[in-house]
Parts: C-alpha cells; sequence; structure tokens
C-alpha cells in the first residue's frame, strides 16, 4: 500500500511540475490580429487596416514586409510608423496602420499578414474588402471635358534661386554699408552738431531765452500760462546746465530740496521758490496772476541766473601782466605830459 501512495504522489508532482514547465512556453508566442475600419467603400474611398502584434519585450519579431499593394486592385497609400506600447507581465503591443483604397469595383480577399519570431511563423487572419461602384445619374446629358486652364502667373516662377541669392547678397551688403555710414555719422563729435548758442555759457543762453520771452509779450495778450511754462522751462534748463542736475525730470519741490544744500543759492532761494510756486499755481490751478506779478517774476529769473552764474577766475601772471601794460601807458603818458609842459614854457 505504501508503494502504491508513493507511486500516486509521484506521479503528481510529475503533472504539477509538466503544468509549471510548460506555461512559460506558451507565454513566450506572440498574439497576432489584424482588422479593418470598415470592410465596404466607394470606389476612390479609403479605409484602414489595423495591425496589432503583442509580444515579450526580449524577443525580435519579423514584421510583414508591405509593398504598393495587398492584392491586386487594392493599393497602399501609407503606412504609419510602428507605435510601441508597454503591457504588463514584460510583454508589449506594436501597433501599425495601413491606408488602402482601390478604384475597381469587385469583392477582394486580403491575405492574411505574416510575423516571424525564430522559425516559427504566426499569421493573422484574413480580410476582406468590397468595392462599390459609384452610382451614375443616367437622366442628366453627360457634360463635355474642360479645356487647359493656364496656370495664375507667379513670378517667384520665373525666377531662379541663384538670381534670388544674388538679390539678397547685394542687400545684405547694402544694408551693410548704410549701417556703416549710420554708425559712422553717429560717432561724430558733437561739437560739429552744436549751434553758435550751444558754445554759450549757460548763464548767457539763460539771459538770451528770458530776453526773447520778455520781448514776446505773452502774459500781455492773456497767455499766461505759455508765459509761465517758457519761463520755467528757462530755469530749468540752466539749472541742468550750470549745476548739473536733471531739473527737466524733477519737481519744484524736488529742484528747491536739492538747491537748499548749494552754497551758491542759497541767496536767491526764495526768488526761485516764489517764481516756481507761482508758475505752478498758473498752470495747474488756472490762476490770473497780476501784471506786477509777471514781471516781478521775469525780474527773479534774470537776478536768479546773475547771482548763480559761473564766475571765471583770471590767472595771476595775467593780471600782473595787465599791471605792467598799465603802468607803462601810465608812464608814457606822464612823459608825454612832462614834453608838453616844457614846450609851453619855451
Amino acid at each position: 500500500m505504501k508503494n502504491i501512495y508513493r507511486k500516486r504522489l509521484l506521479r503528481f508532482f510529475a503533472v504539477v511540475s509538466a503544468i509549471f514547465v510548460a506555461v512559460p512556453s506558451f507565454a513566450v508566442n506572440p498574439v497576432v490580429r489584424a482588422k479593418m475600419d470598415s470592410t465596404s467603400i466607394w470606389m476612390g474611398e479609403q479605409t484602414r487596416i489595423h495591425l496589432e502584434l503583442v509580444q515579450d519585450k526580449d524577443n525580435m519579431v519579423f514584421m510583414p514586409v508591405l509593398n504598393d499593394t495587398l492584392v491586386t486592385g487594392v493599393e497602399i497609400l501609407n503606412v504609419s510608423k510602428p507605435d510601441t506600447v508597454s503591457l504588463e507581465n514584460n510583454r508589449i503591443q506594436i501597433n501599425r496602420d495601413i491606408l488602402i483604397t482601390s478604384f475597381d469595383s469587385g469583392f477582394y480577399y486580403i491575405p492574411p499578414f505574416r510575423y516571424i519570431l525564430n522559425k516559427d511563423t504566426f499569421t493573422t487572419q484574413t480580410l476582406s474588402l468590397k468595392v462599390v461602384p459609384v452610382e451614375v445619374d443616367t437622366t442628366q446629358a453627360a457634360l463635355d471635358i474642360k479645356g487647359v486652364q493656364e496656370p495664375p502667373f507667379v513670378l517667384l516662377d520665373y525666377i531662379s534661386d541663384t538670381f534670388l541669392t544674388i538679390i539678397g547678397i547685394i542687400i545684405l551688403l547694402a544694408l551693410i554699408v548704410a549701417g556703416y555710414f549710420y554708425y559712422k555719422k553717429k560717432k561724430k563729435p558733437k561739437e560739429d552738431l552744436l549751434s553758435p548758442e550751444d558754445l554759450l555759457p549757460p548763464h548767457e543762453r539763460a539771459l538770451k531765452a528770458l530776453e526773447v520771452l520778455k520781448e514776446d509779450k505773452l502774459w500781455q495778450n492773456g497767455q499766461e500760462k505759455e508765459y509761465y511754462t517758457r519761463l520755467t522751462e528757462i530755469l530749468r534748463e540752466y539749472i541742468d546746465d550750470r549745476f548739473h542736475i536733471n531739473a527737466m525730470e524733477m519737481t519744484s519741490s524736488q529742484i528747491l530740496s536739492i538747491l537748499r544744500s548749494n552754497k551758491e543759492t542759497k541767496t536767491v532761494d526764495s526768488q526761485l521758490k516764489q517764481i516756481l510756486e507761482m508758475a505752478d499755481f498758473v498752470k495747474f490751478a488756472k490762476m490770473r496772476p497780476l501784471p506786477d506779478d509777471n514781471e516781478a517774476v521775469m525780474r527773479k529769473a534774470v537776478t536768479f541766473v546773475e547771482e548763480t552764474k559761473v564766475v571765471e577766475e583770471v590767472p595771476v601772471s595775467d593780471v600782473n601782466e595787465e599791471k605792467k601794460v598799465s603802468g607803462v601807458e601810465s608812464g608814457e603818458h606822464t612823459s608825454a605830459s612832462a614834453d608838453s609842459n616844457k614846450n609851453e614854457k619855451l
């Protein structure tokens, strides 16, 4: 009895082992499928065949070779690139699409697609395609074939690539030359572009501008806002050139705050403050000042420029030379007067 149970147990283990050994052998086999979007199309219509291959990642399966036709009468228009999708259990799925059409009506059998793994061949199922002819309305008269039409005129069709290259090179050289002359013009010294008035000291330019403004008689003609606008612009430009302050971009309070710390402007700080405050009232509050106020503002502006202008220092050597010259002139004048006195006595 013991031998019988032992034999049965050994047979059981043998069967189980055979099952476990056989399962991996089935797992390595690839699975191939083919399906079509539509099995019936009109002549000239298109449809797609979808090929699927499921295999182990490590296997090298040779896919079917596709030409320009599947069978006589069924043409291949396009074959997509293989699209690989990862699956579970170390498996992958490779998809390909075939775009086909037919211009002959009839019923076509598409043979299976063959995949090769080592020495084994795996095939898909057979597909069928029905091509239906296009219906023609015989009740209407046939139309004549249209004549040959000339294509539209396109200038680029008559210009060679070499000619376009030459034109492009010429345009590029012209741009380079124009850029060179523009750069050279920009690099010219600013002195060449300055007018004689620009070479004057800041205070002289300001005094001339104030004189022109006075002669224009703007406030006398009811243009108080224009009068105060030009007046403050003249003073701002003078302050900018004289004290190197960006007064054109500052408010009145900012200008006054900076100039208070300057020793040269302390004596006329109150006058500048009155000018700027009056100008702000006229420009922004639309105030109409009295004629005396307009004249007083002009006098204060002139005083501000005069009191803050740069005083050129005369070198000591020049002073000594002037003294010598004046001494010589006075000596000559004295001797000349003495000679004249002698002549009168005689």
